[in-house]
């Protein structure tokens, strides 16, 4: 069962990874891991709802199924 897993690393995960988690496929996950690439890492479930397709029921349903390695890149101060 999916709950004896350990927390999957959103800021770390590989496509294959992400596309065994619920609700993601291998479009999701790729479109994941490109946002990754361009803006650095999520930081929290919050985070990963500006990848395009995640909204606030996904990540819900993902929230006790990853964790959040890596710190979100701040956003330019003016």
């Amino acid at each position: 069962p999916a709950h004896d897993r350990e927390p999957l690393d959103m800021d770390q995960a590989d496509i294959a990874a992400l596309d065994q988690l619920p609700g993601i496929g291998p479009a999701l996950a790729r479109r994941i891991v490109e946002d990754r690439d361009a803006n650095g890492p999520f930081g929290s479930v919050d985070g990963l709802q500006r990848v395009r397709g995640i909204g606030p029921a996904l990540a819900a349903r993902l929230a006790p199924l990853v964790t959040f390695s890596g710190v979100p890149r701040q956003a330019p101060t003016r």
